[in-house]
């Protein structure tokens, strides 16, 4: 049993909600106790912190990563600091930690680079009979391989903030002055997938073609990360990567925010791959996964106390895959980590000691859904954040609950609204098409006496 981690001790956020543990699917860990990668917790000082960790190739490494991340962030406890501030206490936390991962196994890169020498100086046969040489350093590059994919959510003053490394996903969810209620994607996937991480390869003299083809960057996926050695100090030693003039995979985060908490923001949603994969796959949908998942959570608040909603959500994701892997003779991939933790803004009342044990959204009601994932260059992203969320909050006007349209289906609408202007739904849209030369062939043929009749 691993010792129960600091973190469990922090006061917890009333307004939260969470799971997390491995899949039972495929053969993955029984062990509910020690897989927990999530905390949610609020200070004397009115912060709030929240944080999703997905492990990559064993729970070590991930452990070391929430627990630190944790005390970089509260320790010393966050003063009135300034937007800015804010960004830099959470940027420098993400490089304090991957510094402090490294500090920790020191002494096993150390032991590494020395057994790495030692078999060079050793024949080829020599070589495959130290075997208590080589299976030390395949137990030290599995300790070395272990990490994290990191979003972490702070929020103060009604004002959020999200960083993140990896591909885990921070979900705004907001209705417009329509009721609709809106999935906002705050992250962007750190993946192969994403054109602006692929630029960033490319600048670094990798082939960028071969990438989107293996879809693997040396042991992982993902483009950025917290931990995982193996793949940055020791890049070079894979071939597909090792071209690169520096290390290919960072753990420099992306800073969202701060985004300004009105009543029109209605929960957020901290969610590891894992879950919205297993969506994915079941759905056959990638561009309406955020949608679908905050449906479910919907759904889910209606008939279940708020602090099951997170399991209950993943029981049900869990249990259409399971069903979909059945219809289709496959077998889930093993110890897939399931981390879904749900903050409640308005919502749900807010006040946890006036809800009642049984309370729930009304059943019979239904949302209409609109989402919307708002992706932002790399390049621009410091820039452009606080102007976009500074002025994207005054399209949408505050609403009750009671406002939200209970008696139309759900729909989804690909619509993003200009930021920086009200929308318009009368505006007429500025021609395109040049139709001068068709009226002047009209005018010449109604003058020669050659216009067909079916013209006017």
């Amino acid at each position: 049993m691993i010792a129960r981690p600091w973190t469990d001790d922090l006061p917890k956020c009333k307004n939260s909600c969470v799971a997390s543990y491995f899949s039972r699917l495929g053969g993955g860990n029984t062990n509910t106790n020690d897989d927990y990668l999530c905390f949610y917790c609020q200070t004397e000082d009115n912060f709030s912190l929240y944080g999703v960790f997905e492990p990559h190739n064993g729970l070590d490494a991930a452990r070391f990563i929430m627990q630190r991340m944790a005390a970089e962030i509260l320790f010393p406890p966050p003063s009135a600091n300034t937007d800015e501030e804010i960004r830099e206490r959470l940027r420098n936390a993400f490089i304090s930690v991957e510094k402090a991962y490294i500090e920790n196994y020191d002494g096993m890169i150390a032991e590494r680079t020395s057994l790495q020498y030692q078999l060079q100086t050793l024949n080829e046969t020599q070589v495959s009979q130290n075997y208590n040489i080589l299976a030390r350093l395949k137990e030290i590059d599995v300790h070395l391989s272990g990490g994290a994919a990191v979003v972490i959510a702070l929020v103060h003053a009604n004002k959020l903030f999200v960083a993140h490394v990896g591909d885990t996903r921070a979900l705004l969810c907001r209705t417009d002055d329509n009721a609709v209620l809106r999935v906002v994607q705050l992250t962007v996937d750190h993946s192969l997938n994403n054109e602006d991480e692929l630029l960033r390869l490319q600048q670094l003299g990798l082939d960028v073609n071969k990438l989107r083809n293996s879809q693997y960057l040396g042991n992982q996926t993902g483009t950025r990360c917290l931990g995982n050695y193996l793949v940055k100090g020791l890049y070079k030693a894979f071939p597909t990567i090792s071209a690169a003039v520096t290390e290919p995979v960072i753990a420099a985060p992306e800073i969202h925010g701060p985004i300004i908490l009105d009543e029109s923001c209605r929960f957020l949603v901290l969610v590891s791959a894992g879950v919205y994969k297993r969506i994915q796959e079941a759905k056959g949908s990638y561009e309406q996964t955020n949608k679908q998942l905050a449906q479910i959570i919907v759904e889910n608040f209606r008939k279940h106390d708020f602090r099951m909603v997170s399991q209950s959500v993943l029981e049900e994701i869990e249990q259409e895959f399971v069903s979909y892997c059945v219809k289709n003779s496959l077998t889930p991939k093993p110890n897939t980590h399931m981390s879904l933790l749900i903050r409640n803004f308005n919502f749900l009342p807010t006040n946890e000691d006036e809800i009642p044990p049984t309370h729930s959204v009304t059943k019979n009601a239904s949302v209409r859904f609109n989402p919307i994932v708002q992706s932002k260059s790399n390049t621009l992203l410091n820039e452009i954040d606080s102007e976009i969320y500074s002025s994207g909050t005054n399209e949408i006007e505050t609403t009750n609950d009671s406002n939200i349209d209970t008696n139309r289906s759900i729909e989804s609408t690909s619509d993003i609204y200009p930021v920086g202007r009200p929308f318009d739904r009368d505006r007429k849209i500025k021609g395109y098409v040049d139709f001068s030369c068709y009226f002047e062939n009209v005018a010449k043929a109604r003058k020669n006496g050659t216009l067909p009749d079916f013209i006017k």
